[in-house]
């Protein structure tokens, strides 16, 4: 018995090899989208995240990360409460926006890519995620960017003035959790 105890153990540590847990400790949030011919720039804040990676076996990584929709800030008051509103991100009703991975592979290098469904605004959709993993020690960087149409999740209605295409980009710090 405690031959069949050491094997299992011993084949456990080899294949269940454990992911590396990161704390974040400083998130960035933009977003860009073209409005009547600008470049209209935004931030959200309050990023919460759960981030399970190994660069050695990005397949058995879990990211899962979301903000609070109510932070939403363009850096003009009026435009932030008009956003907020049912039309566009309805932050009474959906108060996160949040991002949760499916799969994960190592492309080259430090380069990643992932599938998430991101629900926004009670909408859940896949999109492909092409990120960056930087390990420094125990502190690491995530940085991805991605492009979204936002009348898939119901944000706004058709405008002639204003994108459907929306671009996201998020930076993370984190730092190794010890176990």
């Amino acid at each position: 018995m405690r031959i069949l105890l050491a094997v299992v153990l011993l084949l456990s540590a080899q294949f269940g090899q454990a992911q590396v847990i990161w704390k974040p400790t400083k998130a960035t949030v933009m977003f860009t989208i073209r409005n009547a011919g600008l470049n209209v720039d935004g931030s959200f804040q309050g990023f919460v995240g759960e981030l399970n990676f190994d660069p050695k076996a990005p397949e058995k990584g879990t990211l899962l990360a979301s903000v609070e929709a109510n932070t939403l800030d363009t850096g003009i008051g009026l435009r932030n409460s008009h956003l907020r509103k049912a039309d566009y991100f309805d932050v009474a009703t959906y108060p996160r926006i949040s991002l949760k991975s499916v799969k994960m592979t190592r492309q080259s290098g430090n380069k990643y890519e992932g599938t998430f469904a991101l629900t926004l605004k009670g909408t859940t959709r896949t999109v492909a995620v092409p990120f960056t993993f930087s390990e420094m020690g125990d502190k690491s960087t995530f940085s991805g960017q991605f492009t979204i149409n936002r009348l898939d999740y119901k944000v706004g209605g058709k405008s002639l003035l204003m994108s459907n295409d929306v671009t996201i980009q998020i930076d993370l710090t984190a730092v190794r959790q010890h176990q």
